[in-house]
């Protein structure tokens, strides 16, 4: 199941998502080595915006919770949410 947040900048959107929902995770007994936390924006990450990349990625972490986070960075992520749906 995809959730996607929208909002505008600095309203709490990596704070919810990152925070208060990994928290009920964690609450409600998921493993927090099965909880994947990827921002966008960071260098570490920068493979990652490639669309091949990340739909492989995402596809082998099919089994977790992926939280991702500043996907605008990432041009054709639609492309990619629309394959995982396929």
């Amino acid at each position: 199941m995809i959730k996607k947040f929208t909002g505008i900048c600095r309203c709490g959107k990596f704070f919810l998502l990152f925070t208060i929902f990994k928290r009920y995770l964690l609450e409600n007994d998921v493993d927090a080595g099965h909880i994947i936390e990827i921002t966008l924006n960071s260098i570490k990450n920068e493979e990652l915006r490639d669309l091949k990349v990340c739909f492989k990625f995402i596809k082998d972490c099919w089994k977790y919770y992926l939280l991702l986070d500043e996907v605008q960075f990432m041009l054709q992520f639609e492309e990619v949410l629309n394959s995982l749906l396929l």
